[in-house]
């Protein structure tokens, strides 16, 4: 005969606990929006096509991929500050 170990039955509370709705109320920790590969995250970017039209033909005339590209927009935006809306903002 095997020893096997005793099934606990489940109570109000566990079967309350497991509705889809339970955790609801319940702040739940925030999930990354990333992935992460070696030292840099990956990310999802949404962007209209005639921008990226724009980015895949500058990435074409300088010989750099498209990710590349929106690093160095990113990064030079981040030191040089943007504007939005006729107002500079610093990065």
């Amino acid at each position: 005969m095997a020893i096997t170990k005793p099934i606990k039955k489940p109570t109000a509370d566990d079967f309350i606990a497991a509705a889809p709705d339970a955790a609801a109320d319940v702040p739940q920790p925030r999930q990354p929006k990333y992935v992460r590969k070696g030292k840099k995250l990956q990310i999802t970017l949404t962007i209209a096509q005639p921008l990226l039209e724009r980015v895949d033909d500058l990435a074409q005339r300088l010989s750099l991929s498209r990710a590349a590209v929106i690093n160095l927009a990113i990064h030079q935006g981040m030191e040089r500050g943007i504007t939005v809306d006729g107002s500079h903002r610093d990065g």
